[in-house]
């Protein structure tokens, strides 16, 4: 009976430990990114056909340079800054900053589109800033992402992990007029 009561006793302090081992263990920080892009097209809203002196006419519309919305949801990572951002294949410099409110929403006309939706995970938006020219040209390890994706995120916290992040394609969003 003693003997079953002390096996018993062990066994339970062992597998308490081994549960306390794995909730003590470091968790992956889970980071999705979102990354969407739209063309402004300069004058009124785009139309594939003009009218003129009664003849129909193609209409070639010649968009701007386009804007990247871009937002990285992040689960555990109280501090995140960017190393380095490819957009089709060409090095930008970015910053990032916590967006304040969620849902993340964007204007498309009279109606709004959600970007984000609302989570309890910090959503942090980055945003671009110029072409670099010089040393754009990735590193080894990187340039297989580079060439296959339109979107390529180099991240690192706190603690000096670095994290890479990738979008195959930006989701295109409706063009809108002017700008």
């Amino acid at each position: 009976m003693r003997r079953s009561l002390l096996t018993g006793i062990v066994v339970f302090l062992g597998l308490s430990l081994i549960a306390k081992g794995q909730t003590n263990k470091p968790t992956t920080p889970s980071l999705r990114l979102r990354a969407y892009e739209r063309v402004f097209i300069n004058g009124v809203a785009p139309s594939p056909v003009m009218e003129v002196g009664g003849k129909e006419t193609k209409v070639k519309v010649t968009p701007t340079k386009p804007v990247y919305y871009i937002y990285l949801i992040a689960n555990k990572v109280p501090y995140i800054k960017i190393e380095k951002v490819w957009i089709k294949q060409q090095l930008y410099t970015a910053t990032i900053a916590r967006v304040p409110s969620k849902p993340v929403l964007i204007d498309n006309g009279k109606q709004k589109d959600t970007l984000v939706k609302y989570t309890d995970e910090a959503v942090w938006q980055i945003t671009i800033k110029d072409l670099v020219t010089k040393g754009t040209k990735p590193k080894k390890d990187i340039a297989d992402k580079v060439a296959a994706n339109e979107l390529v995120l180099r991240l690192n916290d706190k603690s000096g992990a670095v994290y890479t992040r990738v979008a195959k394609t930006f989701t295109k969003l409706e063009p809108q007029a002017g700008m």
